[in-house]
């Protein structure tokens, strides 16, 4: 990746797809409950889905759950799940 970076320079960010859905948070269920309900009330489209693998890996102790908005919502998202948790949400993968 390096290699090619070198050869075609840096490239410029993409702006926000206003049809791309990303991943805001992976959270535990009771939180992301919580979550997305604060989100709705702020009027930001989200949808949570239960992540049933969660535990099969050590990363999570209890269900979990993936919070989904927008792209062009994603930072008003992400502010409002700090302000809701105390922590920057965590990206499952990333």
């Amino acid at each position: 990746m390096g290699l090619l970076r070198w050869m075609l320079g840096p490239h410029e960010p993409r702006p926000p797809d206003p049809e791309r859905t990303v991943e805001a948070a992976w959270l535990p269920l009771w939180q992301a409950q919580l979550v997305l309900h604060e989100l709705w009330e702020r009027d930001i489209p989200a949808v949570m889905s239960e992540d049933f693998t969660s535990h099969l890996r050590f990363g999570a102790r209890e269900p979990m759950a993936r919070i989904y908005v927008m792209e062009p919502r994603l930072a008003a998202a992400e502010a409002v799940i700090e302000e809701i948790t105390g922590y920057p949400p965590a990206h499952l993968g990333h």
